[in-house]
């Protein structure tokens, strides 16, 4: 197999991994090939002589190449889609995002071509020249590291976990798992670190890039937290969630909490729930509201060289986007915001989930009342009682009909135009909203919000625009609008005009 590592980036990737620096993790990795482990450039483990060092572009190279993860700084347990180029990679980036939240477990490699709207071929060849393996083999893997970070960080039996993690079988379980790890799964559940787990209790290490700030995103959620379904302190967000599983007709519910661990470098992750299943799909939403995917290095300097948006950033930073837990719920509370402010938008949210009456279980704890209601339930409920006006009432409703009929979808995984084509279609929902649903629900990097007040005014400061000119202007910070709406946001809180709703 070939390495998809440019040979001009060697020198580079040496001299990162001599300084043991954390900006490389997740753009390189390297293997030891007289230990047989590789690991990322910031391992605190004893330095390998250059001579027996191997360097891969991804992790799933280094698997190829008969490498296993090191279990000190565990390169296989961070989020994959940053192993997607910029240039070109974008559907690889969505294919890893849906393999890592368990597609494959259900569905085969035609389907998931199909879900890009791709032939499997044309995905396989991607794979290749982006990550160097077929899309088979990634989708193996992640049913191995799903298993090994269940093995680590839960109490669940082992039996359990081998057919939660997709595996047909637990004879394939071992032969895959020792095939990666080099050992069995009974002897890596020894190695568990966390003693003292409680029952039905997951724990996962997000990591982080440095410069993050934990308490700067916290302020933005506890802002618009819902009352009885979301607790957020100075130091901790926490929610209660119901989500499907991907590919099965079940749903998995329970309460997740996190907070920081600065000396890892990483928000600290416990999910509570009996659903074993469920603990990828949470750490991936996780990692969306916290936007540890981002590699922020380009988007930074192109915006820090911008007149228009180097006010806006955020201690020299590019602000961070925070993308809503659930998407269902965030389409919900961007329609209940509509002309009010963000903190009687957030009483609204509160009082529909009391009104919808979906408790949470007697030992959850305080401040966790409700499940925020599905759109089954939600279609039905008469929203009279709660304050909001008639017209956002129909607008709910609507909302609910126009994605139990297939009007509009809230994956992820499509172009922001062609979301937002779909979703003004829905009597109610007027451009600001499909904007705003677009890039904080769904995460569509590239949304941009142009008739929003706050765009507006940052926009025209120096000299009126019509909707086309602003549209035009924006151009330039494609394919980051969403990040550019940010800072524009942040320069209206400076001058005291508008900010983000």
């Amino acid at each position: 197999m070939t390495s998809t590592i440019a040979p001009d980036d060697l020198a580079l990737y040496r001299s990162a991994r001599l300084r043991r620096d954390a900006d490389f993790d997740g753009r390189f990795y390297f293997g030891v090939r007289t230990t047989g482990v590789f690991c990322r450039p910031s391992c605190p483990a004893p330095r390998a002589l250059e001579e027996n060092v191997a360097y891969f572009a991804t992790l799933f190279e280094a698997v190829e190449q008969g490498f296993r993860p090191c279990l000190r700084c565990r390169p296989d347990m961070r989020s994959w889609t940053r192993h997607a180029h910029v240039e070109g990679g974008q559907l690889v980036a969505m294919a890893l995002d849906l393999i890592q939240r368990g597609y494959l477990h259900h569905h085969g490699v035609d389907d998931l071509a199909a879900e890009l709207l791709l032939s499997a071929r044309q995905l396989r060849a991607l794979f290749v020249r982006f990550l160097g393996v077929p899309p088979v083999k990634v989708g193996a893997l992640q049913k191995a590291v799903l298993a090994k970070g269940l093995l680590l960080d839960s109490t669940f039996p082992i039996t359990d976990i081998a057919f939660a993690s997709g595996f047909g079988s637990v004879r394939q379980f071992n032969e895959v798992f020792r095939k990666v790890f080099g050992q069995t799964p009974g002897a890596l559940r020894e190695m568990r670190r966390h003693q003292g787990l409680e029952d039905s209790c997951l724990s996962y290490a997000l990591d982080y890039d440095p410069g993050f700030d934990f308490g700067r995103v916290l302020d933005f959620l506890r802002r618009r937290a819902i009352r009885g379904v979301e607790v957020v302190t100075a130091t901790q967000y926490a929610r209660t969630f119901r989500v499907a599983l991907l590919g099965r007709a079940e749903i998995a519910e329970g309460y997740f909490v996190v907070t920081d661990d600065p000396a890892r470098s990483a928000l600290a992750l416990r999910i509570h729930s009996a659903h074993i299943a469920c603990a990828m799909e949470i750490a991936a939403r996780v990692r969306q509201m916290f936007d540890l995917e981002t590699r922020f290095a380009e988007i930074q300097a192109r915006f820090a060289a911008d007149d228009l948006l180097r006010p806006g950033l955020e201690d020299g930073a590019v602000p961070r986007l925070s993308v809503a837990f659930d998407p269902f719920e965030f389409a919900v509370r961007a329609i209940l915001g509509q002309q009010v402010s963000v903190r009687f938008a957030g009483e609204l949210a509160a009082r529909l989930a009391a009104c919808a009456a979906q408790p949470t279980p007697a030992d959850y704890p305080e401040g966790f009342d409700w499940f925020f209601p599905d759109r089954a339930r939600l279609a039905g409920l008469d929203l009279s009682t709660i304050g909001l006006a008639r017209a956002r009432q129909a607008a709910v409703h609507a909302l609910c009909r126009a994605l139990e009929e297939g009007v509009f979808s809230l994956s992820p995984h499509q172009p922001a135009e062609s979301f937002k084509r779909d979703i003004l279609s829905v009597k109610g929902i007027g451009e600001w909203t499909a904007d705003y649903v677009a890039m904080r629900g769904l995460g569509l990097v590239d949304s941009f919000p142009v008739t929003d007040l706050g765009i507006v005014k940052a926009l025209t400061r120096e000299r009126p625009m019509t909707r086309a000119e602003a549209l035009r202007h924006a151009e330039r910070w494609r394919p980051y609008r969403a990040y550019a709406a940010l800072c524009l946001w942040n320069t209206n809180a400076v001058r005291a005009a508008p900010a983000e709703p």
